[in-house]
């Protein structure tokens, strides 16, 4: 997964590491996080998000 043509088909920035860490990301590696939060918060408001701790 070290090239990702379709970023926005192919939603790499949501793989995260398994102690939960972001890991790398082929863009800015601020994106990820940014879009991770974005997204997160877009669910809590339709009511779907899940916490995590």
């Amino acid at each position: 997964m070290a090239s990702n043509p379709l970023p926005v088909v192919i939603p790499c920035h949501r793989v995260i590491r398994a102690n939960g860490s972001l890991g790398r990301y082929g863009f800015d590696p601020g994106w990820k996080s940014r879009l991770l939060e974005l997204e997160r918060a877009s669910a809590v408001r339709a009511g779907n998000a899940a916490s995590r701790a």
